[in-house]
């Protein structure tokens, strides 16, 4: 099923609920799973909770009019973060033309503007300029419906097969399994993914589990403590003289974060409303992998993340905290 991120500003938050019903057929079908922050519980963390969500979707529809562009965070954080994943080859970027506004000239980044791709309604007719704005949202949801519905049935491809991209015009030549729809390879199926995740999250424990205990060695004034909450999570801690200079809590899973592992600094709960780091799944050439792009802690990451990377990243920065305060 593909995954479905709304981008929107709240001045825009009436069409954006109607819009959300009209894409309600659209998930009883199983075609898309749609997020907004709209469904954010209260005590969550916006920032780290919309990107997540945006790093973890496939489609991502935005919902354009004069506020839209005029808010930093929707253009900044949100636009240009789904046009650099489209670009990337790892999300599609769908336009919805809420109210007239001057859109067309608008930059996307890679010297591109939002005039190059196909916005709807049709003929990028802004919804509300439409007889009833039901209309509007029915020929949208309507085109979209037919883009997954297309994307489902793009069966395999030749590693040589050529397609067209209808925004450019121009043909291109795509890799094995791609999908004409999307430009991307085929997606991986749920099992995948809970899989890839769960091996993640058992790498990244294992490493805990195993540093810890050498941490432990390295000086008789430490001491480190690791406990398993439960299946999806773990909270491990470091100790001087006593004194507890380092705590983290890793877990996935939840409504929030289902295709992320997650951290949270100075916990050791399996409450999951609110996080302080996250390595969201994504898809890439090579397959699956976790993503560091959208990641906050002090100790980068270059490029995707395998099981054992992903390990890795967690610690040093787990680390990286103990060492700022016993200094």
């Amino acid at each position: 099923m593909t995954t479905g991120f709304i981008s929107y500003t709240h001045a825009d938050t009436a069409l954006k609920d109607q819009l959300v019903q009209h894409l309600a057929p659209l998930q009883r079908e199983g075609l898309i799973d749609i997020w907004h922050d709209g469904m954010l519980r209260p005590g969550e963390h916006l920032d780290p909770a919309v990107q997540a969500a945006l790093s973890a979707s496939d489609l991502v529809i935005l919902l354009v009019s004069a506020a839209f562009i005029a808010s930093e965070y929707c253009y900044e954080q949100e636009m240009m973060r789904a046009f650099a994943r489209q670009r990337d080859g790892t999300a599609r970027v769908v336009s919805i033309i809420l109210r007239p506004c001057q859109w067309k000239g608008v930059p996307v980044g890679d010297d591109q503007a939002l005039s190059e791709f196909v916005a709807l309604p049709k003929d990028g007719k802004p919804v509300i300029s439409w007889p009833d704005t039901d209309t509007a949202f029915d020929n949208a949801v309507g085109a979209i419906r037919e883009m997954l519905k297309a994307g489902r049935a793009s069966g395999p491809r030749n590693a040589d097969a050529t397609t067209f991209q209808p925004e450019t015009g121009v043909a291109t030549n795509r890799p094995a399994n791609a999908s004409a729809l999307f430009g991307i390879a085929a997606k991986p199926t749920d099992l995948d993914r809970d899989r890839f995740l769960r091996e993640g999250f058992q790498a990244t424990a294992s490493l805990f589990e195993e540093k810890l205990a050498e941490l432990k060695a390295s000086d008789s004034r430490i001491d480190t403590d690791f406990e398993r909450i439960d299946s999806r999570s773990f909270a491990a801690s470091a100790y001087l003289d006593g004194k507890r200079v380092g705590q983290v809590s890793i877990w996935h899973g939840g409504d929030m974060w289902r295709n992320a592992l997650c951290l949270s600094y100075d916990t050791a709960t399996s409450t999951r409303n609110s996080m302080n780091d996250w390595l969201p799944i994504e898809d890439t050439a090579d397959g699956l992998a976790f993503s560091a792009r959208s990641a906050m802690a002090h100790v980068r990451a270059d490029g995707p993340l395998d099981a054992a990377g992903a390990a890795a990243y967690f610690w040093d920065n787990f680390l990286a905290q103990v060492r700022s305060r016993i200094r």
